[in-house]
């Protein structure tokens, strides 16, 4: 058992707003099990609480990468496209922002944050550069652009991690605190190669 207090540590979160609570964030885990559970007479978001072994908010670390895409296609000037690519820092899972996301300053305990795999920027940068190659490029057909990476850094995303066991049913949900949408790649794993 711990004893006396963590230490807190500044760091940059994926959020806008307030985040949800461990109640709200139980609702979603209800909204998750299986419908054979729900069914039961006496199962409902109350009784949930009673088969939750534990629930924690933790924070997963992802490197942002902002990166300008320059499409060079002459007679014309060039045509320039900002992009937000994401990498998952602990497992190597990577894609693209649709749009930037709400960044947010906020101190939280240490024991919260989830260890980092890819430590440094230089290892998260073969991952970026896999996925300007791999998804970016692909709607190209001629000339591939030319990619630029303004800025480095890495991210929180803030997650409920709710281990629930209902008869045999042992699960882990991890649930967004912005969203209360279920990830599904942010569970243990092993570390995807670029």
């Amino acid at each position: 058992m711990k004893t006396g207090r963590s230490s807190v540590q500044r760091i940059t979160c994926i959020q806008q707003g307030s985040l949800l609570t461990k109640n709200e964030a139980l609702a979603y885990a209800y909204k998750y099990l299986p419908l054979k559970l729900k069914w039961v007479k006496e199962m409902n978001r109350e009784r949930l609480k009673e088969y939750v072994l534990s629930c924690e908010q933790i924070y997963h670390p992802f490197w942002i990468a902002k990166t300008l895409v320059i499409a060079e296609r002459p007679p014309f000037p060039p045509k320039k496209m900002p992009n937000v690519i994401f990498v998952d820092a602990v497992y190597g899972y990577r894609g693209l922002f649709g749009k930037v996301p709400p960044l947010e300053e906020s101190d939280v305990r240490k024991d919260q944050l989830v260890p980092e795999k890819i430590h440094d920027q230089d290892d998260a940068l073969r991952y970026v550069k896999h996925v300007q190659h791999r998804q970016m490029n692909r709607s190209y057909l001629l000339k591939k652009p030319i990619h630029q990476i303004q800025e480095m850094f890495v991210a929180y995303v803030p997650l409920w991690n709710i281990h629930v066991k209902v008869r045999n049913h042992d699960a882990i949900y991890m649930i967004n605190a912005n969203t209360g949408e279920r990830e599904r790649f942010c569970r243990q794993g092993q570390l995807l190669d670029a």
